[in-house]
């Protein structure tokens, strides 16, 4: 409520006709225009009271919504809605306020052979007119309602985008990966021909030498596809709110003997009060255990210090992971995420590669930054779910 409209309620007793109606006059032109922005949003917007009736509903919303009967004010939501699943949202937003677990929600509905998907968030308010006459008319509930069809099939068909350039990038480098092993059962297949025409036959001995290698290398080839069945499998993801700072806690002692043999310490600078994260726990260990190792091989010869550390950054929380190692070029640290890449002697190059990955599959981002002779820190940005936003908020205000 504004001032001006504020200041003439504490001063209506004393308020002629004239003025009551210059007021009236005011605020009937204030709803109207409210009304035509309402009107004119590509989104729908449902306003319902405590006890489940329509206080407000625009066009978009009857057009949005699957109802099974007219939606209008004063009708029963319970009742006017035709879908079970957005019923019950509707119905867990009324009857828990603040406290719903997930405040927006995406709904699917197939319309021949297209998909439509609503995105219906949710909010409250209590008004401040309600102090002012000195009534309580009680918390308004407030839905908005998107139809994120369009961006979902864009952001399907960018994913695809990117699972093909992937796709090609990991078969160049299984076509390069598999050369050696192929050239090498190719060469020892002819001595072996040779030997078998040099001597006509061949005992066990003879040909065990050549057929050991033949034998490694289908094993090596073998390796090579299992790899890159990894790199290309969509990954089966579990997510759960969970605190990163118990898993990271937990990793820390189990590799921190491993380390100490190396002459590396670790040091744990966990951020306080962190919220949880929807994470695939067995993935993020996974993931953080090969930039540890990472780390480890970038300290071998020399020893030093591993810096863990989580904080929370807006909407995110970062872990970030910081070593006194050799460091990279600004050329091998542009490529340290392709497939195959590696700067070991052995390995498969697949490591940051499944990093890279596992983040993704969390919606979130991994950034690298580093310095020759200086070290390297790796950060993992995870998103905040939006109920733990809440949840930080409400302590914030309190």
């Amino acid at each position: 409520m504004n001032n001006f409209v504020r200041r003439a309620f504490e001063k209506i007793d004393k308020l002629s006709i004239d003025e009551i109606k210059t007021l009236v006059g005011y605020q009937a032109s204030e709803n109207e225009l409210l009304g035509k922005v309402c009107e004119s949003v590509d989104m729908g917007i449902v306003v319902i009271s405590e006890s489940g009736r329509v206080l407000y509903c625009n066009m978009e919303s009857r057009r949005l919504l699957p109802l099974s009967r007219t939606l209008a004010e004063g009708a029963s939501i319970k009742w006017a809605l035709g879908d079970p699943d957005v019923a019950q949202f509707f119905a867990e937003a009324l009857d828990n306020g603040s406290t719903l677990a997930d405040p927006v929600k995406e709904f699917n509905f197939q319309r021949g052979e297209w998909t439509r998907t609503l995105e219906i968030t949710y909010s409250y308010f209590d008004s401040e007119v309600d102090q002012v006459f000195k009534h309580d008319i009680g918390t308004r509930h407030i839905f908005f309602i998107r139809d994120v069809s369009d961006h979902k099939r864009q952001e399907a068909r960018l994913h695809r985008s990117e699972s093909l350039a992937s796709l090609t990038t990991v078969a160049a480098g299984v076509a390069h990966e598999i050369k050696n092993p192929l050239a090498s059962i190719g060469i020892h297949l002819q001595l072996l021909r040779k030997a078998f025409h040099r001597k006509q036959s061949l005992t066990k001995e003879d040909a065990k030498r050549y057929l050991d290698i033949i034998d490694e290398e289908i094993e090596r080839l073998n390796a090579i596809v299992v790899d890159f069945l990894f790199a290309v499998r969509p990954m089966d993801v579990h997510l759960r709110l969970e605190s990163i700072n118990r898993i990271l806690n937990e990793l820390c002692v189990f590799v921190e003997p491993e380390l100490a043999e190396h002459k590396i310490t670790i040091k744990m600078n966990l951020g306080s009060f962190l919220p949880k994260v929807l994470i695939d726990e067995n993935l993020i260990k996974q993931a953080s255990l090969n930039i540890i190792k990472n780390a480890m091989n970038a300290m071998e010869h020399t020893g030093g210090y591993l810096t863990v550390t989580t904080k929370l950054e807006q909407d995110h929380v970062l872990l970030s992971f910081t070593d006194t190692g050799i460091g990279m070029s600004e050329q091998t640290l542009s490529k340290i995420f392709e497939p195959y890449f590696t700067t070991k002697s052995t390995g498969s190059g697949l490591g940051l590669t499944m990093v890279f990955k596992v983040v993704k599959e969390h919606n979130g981002e991994v950034n690298v930054s580093s310095h020759l002779g200086e070290g390297t820190t790796f950060t993992i940005s995870l998103p905040v779910p939006k109920s733990e936003r809440m949840v930080i908020e409400d302590k914030g205000e309190a």
